[in-house]
């Protein structure tokens, strides 16, 4: 058959095996132009992808070949699903905790947690924020299959709220005390929210998926069926080593997200500010623009690169695991979550 023109849909647009794949794919469902999709617009965007991967099935091996404007349909309408649809329950995910409203609803977040001289209320209130954003994200982004209380909830929350709140109180008192040149304490002032902010971060989401550290998440191995290339999974059970791994690799991607965009920001405005560069009537509104800028453009290039680092489908070799899984074949899978 002559496919001049035509594209075979059935394979990934995206390899997710590769940093590179995963990159593409995070910048593509990370997109904050994927919010300004209607209800409407993403329930079709189901339907189609439902559709087309209907067919992409009962193509078999020889593939399913469209033309342009076909793929271009699918591939946006799999853009949509993928950024604003939860996997487990087919539901939209709340606009505000989507990963594709991370630089939006972040910039107000770090706007405030970088403004000059804070006082004690200010430290305090943007801190909470961001931590209550976090304990958002992470629930509604969730494997649903795990389920947690109101009050394990509530307990995930405050744990995240107070490490942060005591952490960057500490840190915004103690800076201004040490022995070092007003330079270096500016500086140090400047990173205490990246140090309050990550510190919190891992301590989030270590409260909010305990129950995988506690009873393990499910791992599989994969075989491919050397006629459609269809890939069998087989469920071998639940590892708690396997849920520590996936929980402390999606907390190494949050330090990973707070590095370049808590610390470039500051370290370049420090540099411009020692250049005089925002001398003048209007330098003080210079400046806010120029920070916020600046935060914007971090939160908007490197959050693909942190949350790619590891893959969504994560292995490990069976001597990491359990006893009872150690006499399986290698590699085995297991979902490392958001």
């Amino acid at each position: 058959m002559d496919h001049k023109g035509l594209y075979d849909i059935s394979k990934p647009r995206f390899d997710l095996s590769t940093y590179t794949g995963r990159l593409a794919y995070f910048y593509s469902t990370t997109s904050p132009l994927t919010l300004l999709a209607t209800s409407s617009e993403l329930d079709q965007a189901q339907k189609d992808v439902r559709k087309y991967e209907a067919s992409i099935k009962d193509s078999g091996p020889e593939g399913y070949w469209v033309g342009k404007d076909e793929k271009d349909k699918y591939e946006r309408a799999r853009q949509l699903v993928d950024s604003s649809i939860h996997p487990d329950n087919g539901k939209a995910v709340l606009l505000p905790f989507r990963m594709s409203a991370f630089v939006p609803t972040n910039l107000i977040i770090c706007a405030g947690m970088l403004m000059p001289n804070p006082s004690l209320r200010s430290v305090i209130f943007w801190q909470w924020a961001n931590q209550t954003l976090n304990v958002a994200v992470n629930f509604s982004n969730a494997n649903k299959s795990i389920q947690m209380t109101p009050t394990e909830i509530g307990t995930a929350y405050c744990a995240a709220t107070f490490t942060s709140v005591f952490l960057a109180v500490s840190l915004t008192r103690l800076v201004p005390r040490l022995s070092v040149s007003r330079t270096t304490k500016e500086l140090l002032g400047k990173l205490v929210p990246f140090a309050s902010v990550a510190s919190a971060g891992v301590v989030n989401i270590s409260c909010i998926r305990w129950k995988e550290m506690r009873d393990g998440v499910e791992i599989y191995t994969l075989t491919r069926d050397p006629t459609t290339g269809a890939e069998d999974k087989h469920v071998l059970g639940k590892s708690p080593k396997a849920g520590q791994m996936a929980v402390m690799q999606s907390a190494a991607s949050r330090v990973f997200t707070n590095i370049p965009t808590l610390i470039l920001p500051p370290m370049i405005m420090t540099l411009l500010e020692r250049r005089n560069v925002f001398v003048g009537p209007r330098g003080k509104i210079f400046s806010t623009m120029t920070q916020l800028t600046l935060i914007g453009l971090s939160l908007g290039l490197f959050l693909p690169p942190a949350i790619a680092y590891f893959p969504q489908r994560a292995s490990t070799e069976p001597k990491r695991l359990e006893p009872e899984f150690q006499e399986h074949p290698s590699p085995i899978f297991f979902n490392k979550g958001l």
